[in-house]
C-alpha cells in the first residue's frame, strides 16, 4: 500500500472515530486518544530525522582522510550502523502502535455500529490499555538510543577537532 494511500485511510479511520467520540460527549477521550496517536506520528518524524542525520555521519566517516587507522575508522562506522539498527527497530515499533490504535479506532466503530456505546467503550479501553506497555518500552529503547547516539556524536566531533588541529600545524 502506498503512504498515500495508507496516510489517506488513516485519516479517514481517526477522522471517523475523532466524530463519534464527539457525538458521543467522549470529548476527553477523543482527545487523549489523538494525543496518543499525534505522540506516535511525531516520534516517527523525529526518528526519521535522526536516521536522516545518521546517514550523514555515514557520508562524512566515508570520507575521512586515509591516513585514519582502518579499524578505528570501521569502529565508528560499526557504531553508527548499529543507532541505525536501533532506529530502525524504534520506528518499527512506534508504526505497530500506530496500526495498533487504527485498529482500535476501526474496531470502535464498528462496535458501537453494531452493539452501542459500551462495547465501543470496552474496546478503546481495551486497545488503550495494550498501548501503555509498548509506549513504556519504546520509551526505555529511545533513552538508550539517544545516550549511544549522544557518545557517538561526541566521539566523532572530538576526532574531528583533532583532524582539525593536526591539519592546521
Amino acid at each position: 500500500m502506498t503512504d498515500t494511500k495508507q496516510s489517506t485511510e488513516e485519516n479517514d479511520v481517526i477522522k471517523q472515530f475523532m466524530e463519534l467520540l464527539n457525538q458521543q460527549n467522549m470529548g476527553e477521550q477523543s482527545q487523549d486518544f489523538m494525543e496518543l496517536f499525534r505522540f506516535a506520528a511525531g516520534m516517527q518524524l523525529q526518528l526519521a530525522v535522526m536516521a536522516d542525520e545518521l546517514q550523514g555521519v555515514i557520508q562524512q566517516l566515508e570520507q575521512l582522510q586515509e591516513n585514519q587507522p582502518k579499524s578505528f575508522k570501521e569502529n565508528l562506522m560499526d557504531k553508527v550502523e548499529r543507532l541505525q539498527e536501533k532506529i530502525t527497530d524504534l520506528s518499527e515499533r512506534l508504526s505497530a502502535v500506530k496500526d495498533h490504535l487504527m485498529e482500535t479506532a476501526a474496531q470502535a466503530v464498528n462496535a458501537f455500529k453494531e452493539k452501542g456505546k459500551s462495547e465501543m467503550c470496552k474496546i478503546v479501553r481495551k486497545g488503550i490499555s495494550g498501548i501503555k506497555p509498548a509506549l513504556e518500552d519504546f520509551r526505555e529503547r529511545l533513552t538508550e538510543t539517544m545516550l549511544d547516539f549522544q557518545k557517538t556524536a561526541n566521539q566523532i566531533n572530538s576526532i574531528r577537532d583533532e583532524l582539525k588541529q593536526i591539519g592546521n600545524r
